[in-house]
């Protein structure tokens, strides 16, 4: 049976999303035997829909349906989805495609992983920070009544501190608190010098590009500069977001993963008991070369 991974995104009218996914699915190309497409929400082309015909038309029967998104919401759990027929909030269905019958599974977005976590590190170094430096982790911020991408982002900022960051911020460019003077205050008040900042975001925009910077009081589209925030001189340093760190790539293989190569168990629930779907312990995952 034929598998398939579908990277779905939210879409873009100025930025790098595009560049990002096609990336990323090129990488799990080279590193599975899988059909892999990817497709968008909206503005950007194909659509989700156009995408998972794509793979049909290549003979896939079992397909991964993974949001390239920082955080659950309403969203991926629903309006993705609905794209294609899928039933909101199911995380197994059956779906038909140009007259054909497909089993598909959504997998979450990057919620918790802490391989994220793993990122933002990498990020402060590359911009010479260390665990005396001030961080800022900065989010979107959601209207969400789940409020995961408020709650993301604050795991991640209690995780730098727990690994040793003494000077740890979060904040939101709209819709939720701490705003980004309120963490540049506290940040300030604690008598940094220079602040990461790192946006947990997946690729650049306006958000990233115009409006945080202009938060900041750096330039747009750069990487910080010096700035007088209530008559302290402070370094700001802005780092790229997310895009298509390879531990993305691979988190994505791993998330579809458990699906496609073993599906036996996730649909044990629904499935006839006389099939004799089991998972056994430390099974290889024949997808991946």
């Amino acid at each position: 049976m034929k598998q398939g991974i579908l990277i779905m995104g939210y879409g873009t009218r100025k930025g790098n999303l595009v560049e990002v996914l096609e990336s990323t699915a090129r990488r799990i190309r080279a590193m599975t035997d899988y059909e892999v497409a990817v497709g968008y929400f909206r503005v950007s082309s194909p659509t989700i829909k156009e995408a998972l015909e794509s793979l049909v038309d290549k003979g896939v029967e079992r397909v991964a349906l993974v949001p390239y998104y920082v955080a659950e919401g309403k969203l991926t759990h629903f309006m993705m989805p609905e794209k294609i027929d899928m039933p909101g909030y199911a995380e197994f269905a059956e779906l038909e495609v140009k007259g054909k019958k497909i089993m598909a599974y959504k997998a979450q977005a990057f919620n918790f992983d802490p391989v994220v976590t793993d990122i933002i590190c990498d990020k402060i170094s590359a911009m010479g920070g260390t665990k005396d430096s001030g961080v800022m982790v900065l989010g979107h911020g959601t209207l969400d009544e789940s409020l995961m991408n408020r709650t993301v982002i604050q795991r991640n900022a209690e995780r730098l501190s727990a690994r040793g960051y003494k000077h740890v911020a979060y904040a939101f460019n709209e819709f939720c608190e701490p705003s980004i003077h309120d963490a540049m205050k506290k940040l300030a008040d604690e008598g940094v010098k220079e602040i990461v900042c790192i946006p947990l975001f997946i690729a650049m925009g306006l958000h990233l590009g115009d409006e945080i910077p202009e938060q900041l009081g750096i330039p747009s589209y750069s990487e910080g500069g010096m700035v007088e925030f209530e008559g302290k001189k402070i370094q700001i340093k802005y780092t790229r977001p997310l895009e298509d760190d390879p531990r993305l790539t691979e988190l994505v293989v791993r998330k579809a993963v458990e699906f496609l190569e073993r599906w036996p168990c996730a649909f044990s629930s629904w499935m006839p008991p006389t099939e004799g779907r089991y998972c056994p312990a430390g099974t290889s995952v024949p997808g991946t070369r």
